[in-house]
């Protein structure tokens, strides 16, 4: 072999040592996310919209034994085990979705309202400051609502604002496009990944009948909020406490596409 068919086949082996290791860190086979399963048979008919009848609500009636938990960031790469862990014990949860995550998810999406789960809108790319956007904030709110709609045919009934932060200006901009702004009664700090046994004690302490209990579906908790799932559904569901949609909890009921045409 010459100098120069060396020097060649040298420069050819390192070109492919360096897209091995750009693909190993961009998403290579060892981190390729593995194919869904689905969810198996639907439990219930996708709704497509819910009666709806308060502008804002942070717990519902304490004389009703049930609690809501709820998730804010949906989609993640937790979401659908989050999803099986409450089909297993027979329990409903609220998820808050982000509008520009929506790409490529539309099927599990699909899937939860079909077995029984709620979405609703968490604006379009969680804003730190939209509780003080004024106009841009109505079209956050409106670009969510649309691109749920069109991912899984359902116009969301509630709202939560990014980051929890409200002015009287923002709950009535959620209102005029029908969306009952919902906050919460209980928050375990889970997005500060405190520890499995601290979430679920935290939720499990704080959570009574009419609770609404704000949970996280995203990266920063490490996993830790899917991990301590189980031992707060069950938890709860000990003192004989139902685990509904915050909907549910507030009284509203979900409609289904001949229902919701009928009330125009």
């Amino acid at each position: 072999m010459t100098a120069d068919q060396k020097r060649r086949r040298a420069t050819g082996l390192g070109i492919v040592a360096l897209l091995v290791l750009a693909s190993a860190g961009c998403g290579g086979s060892s981190h390729a996310p593995a194919a869904r399963r689905g969810l198996g048979p639907a439990l219930a008919t996708a709704p497509v919209a819910c009666t709806h009848h308060l502008v804002f609500a942070r717990s519902g009636s304490s004389a009703r034994r049930m609690v809501a938990l709820s998730f804010d960031d949906t989609p993640s790469k937790y979401t659908e085990e989050i999803v099986r862990t409450l089909l297993r014990y027979h329990a409903a949860a609220t998820f808050f979705v982000i509008g520009n995550r929506i790409p490529g998810n539309a099927p599990l999406l699909r899937e939860m309202l079909e077995h029984g789960m709620e979405l609703g809108n968490h604006s379009y790319s969680h804003p730190r400051d939209m509780a003080t956007e004024a106009q841009r904030a109505s079209q956050q709110i409106e670009r969510a609502n649309a691109a749920i709609e069109q991912a899984t045919g359902l116009r969301p009934c509630l709202f939560r604002p990014p980051y929890g932060v409200l002015t009287p200006d923002l709950v009535q901009r959620a209102r005029v496009l029908g969306l009952t702004t919902a906050k919460w009664t209980v928050d375990p700090g889970d997005w500060l990944h405190p520890g499995v046994g601290a979430i679920r004690e935290r939720a499990l302490a704080a959570a009574g009948p009419g609770a609404i209990v704000i949970l996280h579906d995203n990266t920063e908790t490490h996993g830790q909020t899917l991990a301590a799932l189980p031992g707060i559904i069950t938890g709860l569901q000990a003192r004989g406490l139902q685990l509904v949609t915050i909907s549910q909890l507030l009284g509203d009921r979900f409609l289904a596409a001949h229902a919701a045409q009928t009330s125009g």
